[in-house]
């Protein structure tokens, strides 16, 4: 599994936090950056429900944006998120 892609995912997610202009916005996208690397230096495989949420709320941001500067570094962050849970071994869960 290659942490490198959460490490993109948060390097993105900085870079569209940088080009916000909402305060509010940006501390959420500050709070989700620090959240996806804590999850990315850890020795244990990431909380998948957490890297889902985290996705789930940079698309809602990704959403209400109407300015390309943010919303581009934050599809990019959720496609570099969801690339790792792709390389991600089954676990034994079935989707039913």
């Amino acid at each position: 599994m290659s942490r490198e892609l959460l490490t993109r995912a948060v390097e993105a997610i900085r870079t569209a936090r940088e080009a916000t202009t909402d305060s509010t916005t940006g501390d959420s996208l500050a709070e989700l950056a620090a959240h996806l690397q804590s999850h990315a230096d850890r020795e244990a495989t990431p909380a998948l429900g957490t890297l889902d949420r985290v996705q789930t709320k940079l698309r809602v941001i990704e959403s209400e944006t109407s300015d390309p500067a943010v919303s581009e570094p934050l599809a990019a962050a959720r496609e570099h998120i969801l690339s790792f849970l792709e390389t991600l071994e089954d676990r034994g869960m079935k989707q039913h």
